[in-house]
């Protein structure tokens, strides 16, 4: 008799050319993680070495495990599984676990990832540890034709209890498959391509499974690895596909594995990730935020949440804009009140809106959300909380919600990219949704067309119900939703508006700080002198007292006035109703500083300097112009330009006044005339309805389109005016109390800005500060292990010339990277808080530590005179080194950037205080004061703290920090003073 024969070629044909791709092949050795009651599985891909690495804390193999079921084909271990309703051992004090695979092929999987194999695991059985068990597999083998399944050996060897493989054992075992591979009969190119990949196999895995700190194999760990080498290049190119708006189709495919996003789920069984190492670093890509959160989940507009049952009918609840939610049936009529053969399951997802202007997100919030949306959106199906390919993936609408939104977007609403959330079923209650063999979704069987027909309309009947313009439940929706619109176009108004005015604020405010650092104040001022000066002498020459007279006094009026314009035009107006920015904030406080100096410092001795020059010719005449002649002709033109701005502005304000009355007027009418519009045409209607040939039925329908209609136009009507009667109110007030709307608005937007800017400040603080808190924490232990491991190893390298340099490089650059890290002790204000006596000469050698190897890098010299190391302060290390440490970091910093010749910094010191100037570029006059306050800084990617935090702390413990030379074309100089500016007295500025 004949019997029949399988060639290895099989094994290619079930497993490799049966998985779509990478993602799929990695899905299905994530489920049979799952399956091994594994809690956790990763993945660790090392592109430079070529190699990927997946673990997991699974029940693990034994050696006959191994053999008897991981290399046969087809096993029946998981077959009827999911019917017997016993625990596995291993997961005894745990739930038991539904099996995600039973046709025993998603182990061939592997071979779409990479040629080769090395299988590693360890059993954990009733609570005893088991040896390792070591096997090495070319899937290439299998796709060699002619050559039975039989032909084929797969080397295996068990391990030591508590080793893991090294080189050696990697070698041993390709050493056995290549003799296999010598005894067939295999056609040249095959066994060239085979031989090659057995060459690359020249590393040790437990270098790097030592480099990781979870899953390992040692002690009391269990489970199975897999390490894949040579790696399909087509793995790297399905990770850097994605774009900023379209996942990559790795993420497609893994994310969301276990169901993690929706709140009130239980803890997943089985946490994955992936790690994609490259370049020095280690990115993660499935784990941690990358897919939708519990927290993300809340914030969505909609949420619905219910059951179907066995017939098809929904029964949940309906949340729409984060309202309260409400009870929801839906009936699916299509299956003759029959029992379905898909089985009862559940659903719960959210909704965003698709338009800013639609939600109730602030705009950030719901970019955010919007960008995963675009990458990850979809309806994801989860059986037994573990994730089925493909639904979910963005690209397949298996619900064909897009095709219908196309087709009538008013009428279906749904976008397929907008939900995020899950159909939940069982393998118990839905069995008879099954997946196919390539795990390309479920076989299109009785079952899954029921599924989808049921989806499809509830989904339906959901936007018939709620989101429809006309829908019966959709009045709280369609009136949030207008409201919202006609908010965010409002603010997107007003938006406009205000952004175009601080433009314009802005352009004078860098004009009028242009300008005096050009100086253009006092040139203008002394050219005003010049001019009357001219004017004088010229009147002199007059002969005649009258005419003298007369002409000195035009002289002194035609200087005011000049001087006049040139006060004006360096007066900036804050423009009303428009709440600034911080940054403007801060300029306008500079220019009102800097503007009342060149007031009391310029134009002030200027018109002193007129008054005086127009006197002293008065007087060599025998007081030809007398004082009270001057007063009135002064205090005349006062009044003209008075009379004229006011004038000006009188005019403008009736103007506005008759405007205004002009569109209330205009909205009135226009209001009245709809309402009354709509009324007549319902009337209109009513007489054309023919009552006698009109059901009851119609004409009760018919009767409460009309109300609405008129109910609606009148709410319409009554907003609208009612909300202009308010404005009105609001304005009568405000200008009876002398007050501006403009003002009270101005003031909120103001204090929003900054709350929202310091926020963000103060988050990088609050990160910075528990990132220190870490450090302080584990650098100690840390430090002492790592000198205890370079002194053990000393001995060893005194005897070899090679790790005796390699022992010394390695304490070098220890010390070297201590000496940084050492920073963090006097940051520490709660270690060694002593007063204590600290000399200019420390801390010069201390910055002389920090930053002595930066320094001579960037080539910048640090002189210091006799006074500073001389000088000598009581006070807390830990409050003046930081000060030093941040100054002169700062410096360096432009200094390099400045690119100039001289590079320098200069430590000295006075009677008040250290001084520390250097060679950079001058700070500006409008951030002289700002660069002291929190969160301020010109330096890109900065983060504004350290001087804000060195003047603080210096401040608590009875010193200062201040800026005493200032302007663009001045070398900065820097003092910490040995007391605060209150008490020492504000310096003048140089």
């Amino acid at each position: 008799m004949a019997k029949l024969r399988v060639r290895a070629r099989a094994v290619d044909m079930l497993g490799r050319q049966q998985i779509a791709g990478i993602p799929t092949a990695i899905h299905e050795l994530f489920k049979n993680a799952h399956d091994a009651y594994a809690s956790r599985v990763e993945v660790d891909y090392f592109r430079e070495e070529d190699i990927f690495l997946l673990r997991d804390d699974g029940h693990g193999m034994t050696r006959e495990d191994f053999e008897s079921k991981w290399l046969t084909i087809g096993t029946e271990s998981k077959v009827g599984a999911n019917s017997i309703a016993t625990a596995n051992p291993v997961a005894a004090g745990g739930p038991v676990r539904p099996i995600m695979g039973e046709k025993g092929i998603g182990r061939l999987a592997i071979a779409t990832i990479g040629s080769q194999v090395l299988v590693i695991s360890r059993a954990s059985k009733n609570g005893v540890l088991h040896p390792p068990v070591v096997s090495l597999i070319h899937w290439g083998l299998f796709e060699v034709p002619g050559l039975d399944l039989d032909q084929i050996e797969v080397p295996v060897v068990e391990l030591e209890m508590g080793t893991y493989p090294d080189s050696s054992v990697v070698i041993d075992l390709a050493r056995a498959l290549r003799s296999n591979i010598d005894s067939l009969d295999i056609p040249m190119d095959y066994r060239q391509r085979i031989y090659e990949d057995l060459e690359a196999l020249d590393f040790d895995p437990s270098d790097f499974v030592r480099g990781l700190e979870s899953l390992q194999l040692n002690e009391t760990g269990h489970g199975t690895h897999f390490i894949i080498c040579p790696v399909s290049p087509i793995l790297a190119d399905d990770i850097d596909a994605g774009l900023e708006d379209v996942a990559s189709p790795l993420q497609k495919m893994l994310l969301g594995f276990s169901n993690t996003m929706m709140p009130g789920r239980p803890e997943p069984v089985i946490r994955a990730e992936f790690r994609d190492h490259r370049e020095g670093t280690a990115d993660e890509l499935i784990a941690g935020n990358a897919f939708f959160t519990p927290d993300e989940f809340e914030e969505a507009d909609h949420h619905i949440e219910g059951s179907f049952d066995q017939y098809g009918q929904f029964d949940g609840t309906v949340s729409v804009y984060r309202r309260s939610a409400v009870a929801h049936l839906v009936p699916w009529t299509k299956n003759g009140g029959r029992k379905t053969e898909c089985g009862p399951f559940k659903i719960k997802f959210a909704y965003l809106q698709g338009l800013v202007n639609e939600t109730h997100l602030p705009p950030s919030d719901w970019a955010r959300i919007s960008g995963k949306l675009n990458r990850i959106g979809g309806l994801y199906v989860y059986r037994d909380g573990i994730r089925i390919l493909p639904y979910g993936n963005s690209d397949y609408d298996f619900l064909n919600i897009e095709r219908r939104r196309t087709k009538s977007a008013q009428d279906w609403f749904f976008s397929y990219r907008r939900i995020f959330g899950g159909v939940e079923i069982s393998n118990i209650d839905n069995s008879n949704l099954v997946e196919k063999a390539g795990r390309e979704g479920f076989r299109t069987n009785r079952a899954y067309r029921q599924f989808v027909a049921i989806l499809e309309n509830f989904f339906e009947r959901l936007a018939f119900d709620f989101f429809r313009p006309t829908a019966v439940h959709g009045h709280e929706f369609n009136s949030i939703k207008e409201r919202l619109k006609t908010e965010a176009a409002l603010l997107a108004k007003r938006e406009r508006r205000t952004r175009e005015r601080r433009r314009e604020f802005g352009a004078k405010l860098d004009k009028f700080f242009e300008d005096i650092e050009r100086n253009m104040p006092m040139v203008e001022s002394e050219r005003i002198l010049e001019a009357l000066h001219g004017r004088i002498l010229l009147a002199l020459k007059n002969a005649d007292t009258g005419r003298l007279s007369q002409s000195l006094l035009d002289a002194e009026l035609q200087a005011r006035s000049e001087l006049r314009k040139l006060i004006a035009r360096f007066k900036i107006d804050r423009p009303p109703g428009i709440g600034m920015l911080k940054t403007q904030e801060r300029d306008w406080i500079a220019y009102l500083k800097n503007h009342e100096k060149l007031h009391i410092g310029v134009f002030h001795l200027i018109e002193e300097q007129i008054d005086q020059l127009v006197s002293e010719a008065s007087a060599s005449r025998s007081g030809a112009l007398n004082r009270r002649r001057r007063i009135v002709a002064s205090l005349e033109l006062r009044k003209s330009n008075a009379t004229s701005v006011a004038s000006r502005l009188r005019r403008q304000v009736r103007k506005q006044v008759s405007e205004l009355a002009q569109q209330v007027n205009e909205s009135i009418r226009t209001s009245i005339a709809r309402l009354n519009h709509d009324i007549s045409q319902t009337f209109v209607e009513f007489g054309r309805t023919d009552a006698e040939s009109t059901t009851e039925r119609e004409l009760s329908q018919l009767q409460q389109q009309w109300e609405e209609r008129v109910d609606k136009t009148t709410a319409a009507t009554r907003d609208l005016l009612g909300g202009l009667r308010d404005q009105l109110i609001n304005l009568v007030d405000a200008v009876r109390e002398e007050e501006t709307l403009d003002a009270t608005t101005a003031a909120l937007e103001s204090e929003s800005a900054s709350l929202k800017e310091q926020l963000n400040s103060y988050v990088d603080l609050a990160q910075v500060g528990m990132a220190l808190g870490i450090v302080q924490h584990e650098f100690g232990a840390t430090v002492r292990d790592i000198r205890n491991a370079i002194r053990q190893l000393r001995p060893w390298a005194a005897g070899t010339p090679e790790l005796r340099d390699l022992e010394q490089n390695l304490k070098s650059g220890f010390d070297h990277l201590d000496s940084y890290l050492n920073l963090f002790t006097p940051l520490s204000r709660r270690l060694t808080r002593d007063k204590i006596e600290l000399s200019g000469e420390a801390i010069r050698k201390y910055l002389d530590e920090v930053f002595g190897d930066r320094l001579r890098r960037h080539r910048v010299s640090m002189r210091f005179t006799s006074a500073f190391d001389s000088k000598m302060v009581t006070g807390f290390a830990s409050t003046l080194l930081p000060a030093f440490v941040n100054l002169v970091d700062n410096a360096i910093y432009w200094i390099q950037m400045a690119k100039g010749n001289e590079r320098w910094i200069y430590l000295d010191a006075d009677e008040e205080g250290f001084l520390v100037s250097n060679s950079g570029p001058g700070i500006e006059l409008r951030l002289a004061d700002r660069i002291f306050e929190f969160g301020v800084t010109t330096k890109p990617g900065g983060r504004g703290m350290g001087l804000y935090l060195s003047r603080e702390a210096l401040r608590k413990d009875g010193f200062d920090l201040r800026l005493e030379v200032h302007g663009v074309d001045l070398q900065p100089v820097f003092r910490v003073a040995f007391a605060p500016a209150d008490e020492a007295g504000e310096q003048e500025d140089l």
